[in-house]
Formats: structure tokens, sequence, C-alpha cells
């Protein structure tokens, strides 16, 4: 097997690993977009600030995994491939 030949795969497999991670990615920002954030009655200070770390947390948790797949795929798997 050629050294482009080998090449050329890696750089697919890379190409799909990153759009398996944007999708998923996207699936997660699909299912936290329905899914709601209970906030306790009365709203006091301590709710608020609870709801703000779950919503920080869950879009950096999201980014994150958006980031990693795009950069997979553009800088590896579409460099290889061609």
């Amino acid at each position: 097997m050629s050294s482009s030949a080998t090449k050329r795969r890696v750089g697919l497999v890379l190409i799909g690993i990153g759009i398996a991670l944007l999708l998923v990615a996207s699936v997660l920002a699909y299912i936290e977009l329905f899914t709601g954030i209970s906030i306790p009655q009365p709203p006091s200070l301590e709710s608020v600030l609870y709801v703000l770390a779950v919503v920080t947390y869950k879009v950096a948790f999201i980014a994150v995994i958006a980031w990693a797949g795009g950069a997979i795929l553009i800088t590896r798997g579409g460099l290889q491939a061609l």
C-alpha cells in the first residue's frame, strides 16, 4: 500500500470522526433546547446562580465537542484526504 493511499484513508477516517462529533454536539444541543431547567420557587440568589451554572456547563460541554469535531474535520481530515 502506498503512502498516499494510507494518507487518504486516514484523512477520510478523521473526516468521519469530525462529522460524528459535530453531529453529537448538534443532537445534544437539540435535546437541551427542549429540556427545561426547573427553578425552585420562590427564586432566590442561590437558585439563579444554580441555573446559571448549569446552563454554562452545558454550553461549555457542547462548545468543546463542536470545537473538537471542527478541528479534526478541518485540520486533520480535510488536508489528508486531498
